[in-house]
């Protein structure tokens, strides 16, 4: 809860350079179940292990040994790392690991029937633990969404903390901390809403309606909707100088559903009145993609026995996965009387969305009191699927990282339907169907021009819009950008638009309007690459030919056959690369490089990266 250290006593043990520490960091997350190699690697480097990963964690690993035999050789009982047949595991006292003790600490603040002083304590214990970001010196993905995990976490225990100290009447010792705590978290109407309501019973009701018009502002601006009704209801109170009741105390009201503590009961926890309605808005100008629509209706539609329909809609950036998506859950809408529920897990960012703060607002869409919300992960995932059971729900779960982000966020049963986006290849959920989104055929990109620019500048230069469709190689955020441009300047000419896309050179420039953006688009698939299939697009941009096989490959990239094979599969994935039919089954794989890629790559070979700088935009 900071940075990875071990203190025994007042000395500090040095733990060795920062990935030997990041494994013991690793293993103290949960220090009671093993860790499996894979998983270790993967916590601690992501998508970019070095060459000789296995022996690097040997290395580490009896470097560690070493180090906590050291520290602990005056200990009753010494510190070790053990290897199981499942992992390795730290052999030591689970409660000398800050993590775990916090955890304790705030289940034993949540009991019923707990006094006020007794529970503020308790957490105070547990809020003086935190030294720092989690985990700080760890840069993998794992450790990017446990680090969010962990903040909601504090951002529980402090919100229990201040409504204890408001009940007991001492508003004014949780300011500073809920002020701190917002700097870092300025969204979060759950920590603004103790803050009011702090502010208000110390007699500040100007600073509390100011804050609350500084968050409203904040909110529309960035997530483009109103506060919570909750905390427009304690505005609505401060204005009127009514008296405010502070949060009831876990225990207090045993029984009643609406006074119980931040664990709900069954029935409050999925009352029938909600219907989320969660999807984004509709494109009006979608085209095409009717077999893939009736395909995914088919198979979302169709009743199953034990675990819900599903289908991972795979394609590379910018294809259109977000639209049909949106599309297909509009269509569906009277087919899942119980609501839409959707979430933005922004898988191709560079911080992807952590699932436990998704599981929270879906819940809050399913009605639970943001205030009833578990802190622990496995308790929040519980409450998410007894919610969702027995209702009749579509669930859409677009741009996903990998199956450890979707897998706390899938249903229990199967009476809700999962739709999952994503631009790389899943395991989860289970014997879901894995579609893979092509781009659009030549006329329907025509057609989509057409909705955009209005049929009648279209039929003025037949030529030259099926040009710039051809141009946008059938990419929806290629034809989307270049038809926003044009739109923009309404006295350009599409022939003149059109000469301008034919240099290759510049082409992905032209294809850039605001957030839409194809060279962004790629830059994100491209910095998921490991860094061996990263060098390989960047050699390949000088090939002179699109077609080709990995032995024509080798000269140029310097490497040997299965290397540079291995590096063209992973482009292939990363849909970078296209397979091309072979002249006879007993021959390599051949590839091609064309299109938007190639210039892509080609801008890579040059060394012409200082446009890629800019943002990722949204899916498409």
């Amino acid at each position: 809860m900071g940075s990875i250290e071990l203190w025994t006593g007042s000395a500090l043990a040095d733990l060795g350079p920062a990935r030997q520490r990041s494994i013991l960091g690793v293993l103290l997350v949960d220090p009671e179940r093993p860790v499996p190699l894979e998983s270790l690697v993967d916590r601690v480097w992501g998508e970019r292990p070095p060459a000789g990963v296995r022996n690097v964690v040997h290395t580490y690993i009896t470097r560690l040994r070493r180090a906590l035999a050291r520290a602990s050789a005056g200990l009753p009982e010494p510190i070790g790392l053990i290897r199981t047949p499942a992992g390795y595991q730290v052999s030591a006292d689970p409660a000398t690991v800050d993590l775990v003790r916090f955890r304790r600490l705030l289940k034993s603040a949540q009991q019923r029937g707990l006094g006020d002083r007794e529970r503020s304590m308790l957490l105070q214990q547990a809020l003086h633990m935190w030294r720092g970001d989690a985990l700080s010196g760890m840069h993998s993905d794992w450790a990017a969404r446990l680090r969010e995990t962990l903040r909601q976490l504090h951002h529980e225990a402090l919100s229990q903390w201040a409504d204890a100290e408001i009940r007991l009447e001492r508003p004014g010792t949780v300011l500073a901390e809920l002020r701190a705590a917002l700097l870092s978290d300025p969204l979060s109407e759950q920590l603004c809403e103790r803050l009011m309501l702090a502010l208000y019973l110390e007699g500040r009701s100007v600073d509390a309606l100011e804050h609350y018009q500084s968050i409203r502002r904040l909110i529309a601006k960035d997530l483009g909707t109103d506060p919570s009704r909750r905390l427009q209801r304690l505005h609505e109170t401060i204005l009127r100088g009514e008296a405010a009741d502070p949060a009831p105390s876990p225990g207090r009201g045993d029984g009643d559903p609406h006074t119980a503590g931040p664990f709900p009961a069954p029935d409050a926890a999925r009352p029938a009145r909600y219907v989320p309605q969660m999807l984004p808005l509709d494109l009006p100008d979608f085209t095409g993609r009717e077999r893939e629509l009736d395909v995914l209706q088919r198979t979302l539609t169709r009743p199953t026995d034990a675990q819900p329909p599903a289908v991972v809609l795979v394609g590379g950036g910018g294809v259109g996965k977000t639209a049909l998506a949106g599309r297909l859950g509009h269509r569906l809408r009277s087919a899942f009387p119980d609501g839409q529920l959707y979430a933005a897990l922004r898988g191709s960012s560079s911080r992807p969305a952590d699932p436990h703060a998704v599981l929270g607002r879906l819940l809050r869409a399913l009605g639970t009191d943001p205030d009833r919300l578990p802190a622990d992960p496995d308790e929040r995932a519980e409450v998410y699927r007894l919610t969702l059971a027995g209702r009749h729900l579509l669930l859409i779960l677009d741009d996903a990282a990998d199956d450890e982000q979707v897998q706390p966020l899938l249903p229990g049963s199967a009476d809700a339907a999962v739709l999952i986006t994503s631009r790389g290849r899943l395991s989860t959920p289970p014997g879901a169907r894995v579609m893979h989104l092509p781009v659009l055929p030549h006329g329907h990109g025509v057609r989509l021009l057409a909705r955009m620019l209005g049929s009648e500048r279209v039929a003025r230069e037949p030529a030259a819009a099926a040009a710039i469709a051809r141009y946008c190689g059938g990419l929806p955020l290629a034809l989307r950008a270049a038809a926003v441009r044009l739109n923009t300047r309404p006295h350009w000419s599409l022939s003149r638009y059109a000469e301008r896309l034919s240099d290759e050179g510049r082409r992905l420039d032209e294809l850039a309007h605001s957030s839409l953006s194809v060279r962004a688009s790629f830059k994100a698939s491209y910095n998921a690459l490991p860094e061996d299939a990263r060098e390989a697009l960047r050699c390949l941009g000088h090939l002179p030919v699109a077609e080709f096989d990995a032995h024509l490959a080798c000269p140029v990239l310097g490497k040997d056959f299965a290397t540079v094979e291995d590096a063209c599969e992973q482009l292939v994935e990363a849909h970078f690369l296209s397979v091309a039919e072979p002249a006879r089954e007993d021959l390599p794989t051949r590839y091609r490089l064309d299109g938007l890629q190639r210039s892509f790559a080609q801008e890579l070979s040059s060394g012409g990266t200082s446009a890629l700088d800019e943002a990722v935009p949204l899916s498409l």
